[in-house]
């Protein structure tokens, strides 16, 4: 009891350290790992990676409505966290979809059953980053010195993906009803896309730029489908200010924004009550060593609670 008592003071200071004024007390800690991991949600379940020390792998772990977690009986992920994302299949059901040694796999978060996609599974090429919505799964692919977005479903018509966009380097995906958006690094600046699936219209809609002391960055953008919007964080490692989650609703393309945190390294929208699930670090990167400082630990999963998207940028 006692170890329990400390780990739940532990995580209570840390969770105060990097969540900002104003969002602290809304804030609730659903685990403390040990090393930096990445989360994934959608209507009240959030699913992360959790470091086997026995193994040095990674396994995956899931709460529903900020429960405790609990293991998924899905084999390890060597080589790092689970690049996993949540979304439905064509009738609405909860999915995950992740890749293990470079080919993506499905899994139903209800069933338990896990399907290998081969149908978008390159044999050569290796695929990472999947995105499901609606029984489509776009996922990023490295060839020739350059991402490509790709997109496909797994119905029986199905000849495997088609190309979206290419770029030098692209972060992370996510797929809303009719649009894609992903974020492409270059140089000091990330941008956040946007693009029409149906007509290839691309729109730049965001960018973080570094400069001087500051390093700028975004998270993965995740989709939130009660205010048909993108949903983000902006991350200011230096500057201090303009820490945002930061919301782009579709709909008149219009902005949000809600109080955020350097430390964020992922985030990922998991409802209206939930609000957004964060995992954290020291620096808001994934190194190993970036847990721990003057006694504090940063490396954590939380919810932030309802959010009101009203600050100014």
């Amino acid at each position: 009891m006692s170890s329990l008592r400390n780990l739940t003071l532990t995580a209570a200071v840390a969770a105060a350290a990097l969540v900002p004024a104003g969002a602290a007390q809304a804030a609730t800690v659903l685990s403390v790992e040990p090393v930096p991991t990445r989360v994934a949600a959608w209507n009240g379940t959030v699913m992360w990676s959790q470091l086997d020390r026995a193994t040095g792998d990674y396994r995956l772990v899931k709460s529903v409505d900020g429960g405790p977690p609990a293991p998924v009986a899905v084999a390890e992920r060597a080589g790092g966290p689970f690049d996993i994302d949540l979304g439905t299949n064509r009738s609405g059901s909860t999915y995950a979809v992740y890749t293990r040694g470079g080919d993506i796999y499905r899994l139903g978060v209800a069933t338990g059953v896990e399907t290998k996609i081969t149908k978008l599974s390159s044999p050569t090429l290796a695929e990472r980053d999947p995105t499901i919505q609606r029984g489509e799964i776009a996922f990023i692919r490295r060839e020739g010195g350059y991402d490509q977005l790709r997109i496909g479903n797994t119905t029986s018509g199905s000849t495997g993906s088609r190309f979206l966009v290419k770029r030098r380097s692209i972060l992370g995906a996510e797929l809303a009803i009719k649009q894609v958006s992903y974020v492409e690094r270059s140089g000091a600046t990330s941008v956040v896309h946007v693009r029409n699936i149906a007509t290839g219209h691309d729109q730049a809609v965001y960018r973080a730029s570094s400069g001087g002391a500051n390093f700028a960055a975004v998270t993965r953008p995740t989709y939130d489908p009660e205010a048909n919007a993108f949903v983000w964080a902006r991350k200011n490692l230096g500057a201090g200010t303009g820490n945002r989650i930061v919301r782009y609703q579709l709909p008149g393309s219009r902005f949000g924004y809600a109080p955020g945190s350097p430390r964020y390294n992922s985030t990922a929208w998991a409802g209206p009550q939930l609000g957004v699930a964060t995992a954290s670090s020291l620096d808001g990167g994934d190194g190993v060593n970036s847990c721990d400082d003057a006694g504090i630990h940063y490396c954590q999963v939380t919810v932030t609670g309802p959010l009101s998207f009203t600050l100014k940028p």
